[in-house]
């Protein structure tokens, strides 16, 4: 009989977590509140070419299985990168699985059948042998209210909020293509133009300092938008004016402090919460939590078979 397993959250974690389960048989569902796939994995459709505007890159064998690019980024040894955007590298993820957009899991509940979730519009899904929470930690608190034994932890584990500005421009700014590193209140600058497989306008990508989006999580769009525009401009000494312009803000952007284990769970390891917020903050810690939630389903299952 195949296991049953259900998964709220189509970030990273999570689409790592459901590709494993699938791959050895399980019958997966993830649910997702918004429209699109993979979190952070995230890219921009605009009149000038995809912008992605979440996680730069991903480790890259990762990067290469689901189908991507490999990306000598200057910082580091490189990292694997979606083709035409990051996007892609979720949406190769979750082939072949079902995946639910727009429902918004509000609550669990472990009845005698199995584990049954509700969304906010009162909707009912299951019954299912197992739960995966692959949602920021704040989140995942709220959901495991019920369950205090899972709690105690998780509020030791500290998210951050991240600004980021996307740029498209109708001429060559004169920038070199590579990363910029830059000061306060920005963190960096990267340029689409320089990972595989772009070609076009010239876009750019332009996050602000963990710290001050803290400071500055509540201002409105515009005003982020004017004041990260100038201090990039600033920065680079940038002459040329951007035709287009957008912000986004990512309130659960990066891993301030981890948990320091890859999961939360209950006793029976029916119910598993984690993330990348359980491990740290780059893309190969939220794979790793995932990679660790679908191997305790699995194993659980095998001792009890």
């Amino acid at each position: 009989m195949k296991i049953r397993v259900a998964i709220v959250g189509a970030g990273l974690a999570g689409l790592t977590a459901a590709r494993r389960l699938a791959d050895a048989g399980c019958d997966v569902v993830v649910f997702e509140k918004s429209r699109g796939l993979g979190g952070r994995l995230a890219t921009r459709r605009t009149d000038f070419g995809p912008i992605d505007h979440g996680a730069p890159g991903v480790p890259t064998a990762l990067g290469l299985a689901t189908g991507g690019a490999f990306w000598p980024d200057g910082r580091d040894d490189g990292r694997g990168v979606g083709v035409p955007g990051m996007s892609a590298l979720a949406s190769a993820l979750a082939t072949g699985i079902d995946v639910r957009n727009g429902v918004s899991v509000a609550a669990l509940s472990e009845q005698s059948g199995g584990w049954r979730l509700t969304d906010s519009d009162g909707s009912d899904f299951g019954p299912f042998n197992a739960v995966i929470l692959a949602v920021p930690s704040p989140q995942a608190e709220i959901l495991l209210a019920p369950f205090p034994e899972m709690t105690a932890d998780l509020a030791t584990a500290e998210m951050l909020p991240i600004w980021t500005l996307l740029l498209g421009f109708n001429v060559p700014t004169g920038l070199p293509q590579t990363i910029q590193e830059l000061g306060a209140p920005l963190e960096m600058a990267i340029p689409m133009l320089a990972k595989p497989g772009q070609t076009g306008a010239e876009r750019w990508t332009v996050h602000a300092r963990p710290q001050w989006s803290s400071t500055h999580v509540e201002i409105e769009k515009r005003e982020a938008a004017e004041i990260l525009l100038t201090a990039f401009k600033d920065a680079v000494k940038l002459a040329a004016q951007p035709a287009y312009i957008a912000v986004h803000r990512w309130r659960y952007a990066r891993v301030g402090r981890p948990l320091g284990r890859p999961f939360v769970e209950t006793a029976d390891a029916t119910l598993l919460a984690g993330g990348d917020w359980a491990l740290g903050p780059l893309a190969t810690d939220a794979v790793s939590s995932g990679e660790a939630m679908a191997a305790r389903i699995l194993k659980t299952r095998s001792v009890r078979d």
